[in-house]
C-alpha cells in the first residue's frame, strides 16, 4: 500500500501540484508548489516561500491530498 503511494508521488516529481493538508479541528491548509524529491519515508514540496515535507502515511490516511 505504501509502495503504491510512493510510486504515485514519484510520478508527480517535478510537476506543479496543489496539496490539501488536514491540520485538525476541522481546519485545513492548501499549498501549491512543485514536488522536489522523494525519499524512503518522506517527500518534499517547494512552495513560493519555503520547502514542506510530508510522509507517505499522511497520504494513506487522507491527511494530505495531492491534486494536479
Amino acid at each position: 500500500m505504501i509502495n503504491e503511494i510512493r510510486n504515485k508521488v514519484a510520478g508527480f516529481k517535478g510537476k506543479k501540484v496543489k496539496i490539501y493538508v488536514d491540520v485538525g479541528r476541522n481546519k485545513s491548509e492548501v499549498y501549491e508548489g512543485i514536488i522536489l524529491n522523494t525519499y524512503k519515508n518522506v517527500w518534499t514540496l517547494k512552495t513560493s516561500t519555503d520547502i514542506k515535507s510530508f510522509g507517505y502515511s499522511d497520504v494513506l490516511i487522507n491527511a494530505v491530498v495531492i491534486s494536479s
